[in-house]
């Protein structure tokens, strides 16, 4: 999750002990919600892609591989954005306008 602007929506789905990951936010710094997180014994991880070791990436390919092997239709795209229309792709990212992702 982008964790500065989701984590409200995020923990309100969040089921009691669950986990959240972030990768990235939208403020240099951000409030953590203590009291709700504690509440529901909640894990948060903080995650740099560009750490993982290779061999993590690569087994995390071919897990998404096998998903997709088996059935797995992938991610919900909400709409395919050509390159020259980035800036509206960003804006659809901040304020999203339906599920799905953008590509």
């Amino acid at each position: 999750m982008a964790f500065g602007a989701n984590i409200e929506a995020d923990l309100e789905l969040l089921n009691m002990g669950g986990s959240m990951a972030a990768y990235a936010t939208d403020r240099k710094t951000n409030q953590i919600p203590f009291w709700p997180m504690v509440f529901k014994n909640t894990w948060l991880f903080f995650l740099g892609s560009d750490d993982f070791p290779r061999d993590a990436k690569v087994l995390a390919a071919k897990d998404l591989n096998a998903a997709l092997e088996d059935g797995w239709p992938g991610f919900d795209i909400a709409e395919r954005i050509p390159l020259p229309e980035i800036a509206r792709a960003h804006e659809l990212a901040e304020h999203p306008m339906r599920t799905g992702r953008l590509s």
